[in-house]
């Protein structure tokens, strides 16, 4: 009976082995050496060279110079502009003047009114002159000459004109004490279309009587500038159409 059972036994461990393999199957996939019975692996260290971190960072950045200029832009010349100076703006202007001993008091004003003043136009400026004496002596205007010159809108001159010159034709002069005056009217000519403005340099040369009889004198000049605006012929269209 002892030969019969040595089968059976033999069958019982296969089984055992089949069943220990069946699990093992389950956990890891396959069947083979158990982990405790596989020899060490031996770790080899990489000695692969990288850069260390101060390399990396000590290493320059590379910075693109190649760089095309921007051209500037050119640019563009701005006009000048100048305000112009209308002496006679309201109609009229007063001027207190001194020569020496004596003050003189002028009034300038035109009969043309402001909107005429074209380029085209002959322009009257008229003055009236008294003068009066800190001593009292009697004041005689010997002679009056007026320089004048057209400035187009940025104040450059255009045109000089002619000087105008009034020589007193009594001796010693014209008498001008208040309440004695000495008035004249100056025509400014046509002048060039770009004029856009008309100065008038007055010099007036006075004899100052330096004794009662009036037979010796004093000269003395006074100067004085009046500025007039002068409109375009466009400008004087325009105003009389809006009007």
């Amino acid at each position: 009976m002892s030969q019969k059972r040595q089968p059976h036994r033999s069958l019982r461990t296969a089984g055992v082995t089949a069943i220990t393999c069946a699990l093992a199957v389950g956990l890891l996939g396959a069947c083979g050496t158990p982990p405790w019975e596989t020899p060490p692996e031996t770790s080899e260290t990489s000695t692969t060279d990288e850069p260390s971190a101060s390399e990396t960072s000590s290493a320059p950045e590379e910075t693109s110079t190649s760089s095309s200029p921007t051209p500037s832009p050119t640019p563009t010349p701005t006009p000048t502009l100048t305000q112009i100076v209308n002496d006679l703006a309201s109609g009229s202007t007063e001027r207190t003047l001194t020569a020496g001993s004596a003050t003189l008091t002028v009034t300038y004003w035109s009969e043309l009114d402001m909107s005429q003043w074209t380029p085209d136009a002959s322009k009257p400026v008229s003055l009236s002159l008294t003068a009066t004496s800190a001593e009292g002596n009697p004041l005689f205007l010997s002679r009056l000459q007026v320089v004048s010159s057209a400035r187009d809108g940025a104040g450059e001159l255009v045109e000089s004109l002619p000087d105008l010159v009034d020589d007193a034709t009594v001796s010693p002069g014209y008498t001008i004490e208040d309440p004695y005056s000495y008035s004249t009217t100056v025509l400014v000519p046509a002048l060039p279309a770009e004029a856009r403005s008309v100065q008038l340099t007055f010099s007036y040369e006075v004899l100052v009587a330096t004794d009662d009889d009036a037979e010796t004198f004093s000269k003395q000049t006074a100067t004085d500038t009046v500025t007039v605006a002068v409109v375009g012929v466009d400008d004087a269209a325009g105003d009389a159409a809006t009007d």
